[in-house]
């Protein structure tokens, strides 16, 4: 396996990157009202559901928020570690410091965003929020690079066991 990814792949989860981080900053410039009305939605798909769970009513569209703020961090987070692997298959954790710093530079920045758009703030429990999403979202994909270097391993290491049978099996 070689230490590098195609360009190809680097420069797809570059963008995928650089969209996630775009999609989270154009979320945060919207007015309160239009924020709200498209949360709405999933808020009345979820009410019942996070019901079942004790969760009141009314704590439901922050709820909705919140969740809504986790996982599109966990996914910018998913997307910076992926830029990371491409750069480094073998220890994509290498570049770990750097993936959780610009995850943290773009929830500080997301909630900057925030106090300047009309009926929104920007809180430090949601840059909290938002970087344990970073914080998830990159540790999914260490574990799942891991698992993935790992099978590949055993693959490869199996196809050498049995060309080696039956080399022997010749001699």
């Amino acid at each position: 396996m070689t230490n590098r990814a195609s360009t190809r792949f680097r420069v797809i989860f570059m963008i995928l990157s650089g969209l996630s981080i775009a999609f989270a900053f154009v979320h945060s410039m919207m007015p309160a009202s239009v924020s709200s009305a498209e949360s709405n939605g999933f808020v009345m798909i979820l009410r019942n559901f996070l019901q079942v769970f004790g969760v009141a009513p009314e704590a439901v569209p922050g709820v909705v928020r919140k969740l809504a703020h986790y996982t599109e961090f966990s996914v910018i987070g998913a997307m910076l570690t992926s830029c990371a692997y491409s750069f480094d298959r073998i220890k994509p954790y290498r570049y770990l410091v750097q993936v959780l710093f610009v995850g943290l530079l773009t929830a500080v920045t997301d909630e900057t965003i925030q106090l300047f758009s009309e009926g929104r703030a920007g809180l430090i429990v949601d840059v909290w929020i938002d970087f344990s999403g970073v914080l998830t979202g990159t540790a999914v994909m260490l574990l799942f690079y891991t698992i993935y270097k790992h099978a590949k391993n055993l693959t490869v290491n199996e196809g050498l066991d049995e060309r080696n049978k039956g080399n022997a099996t010749r001699k």
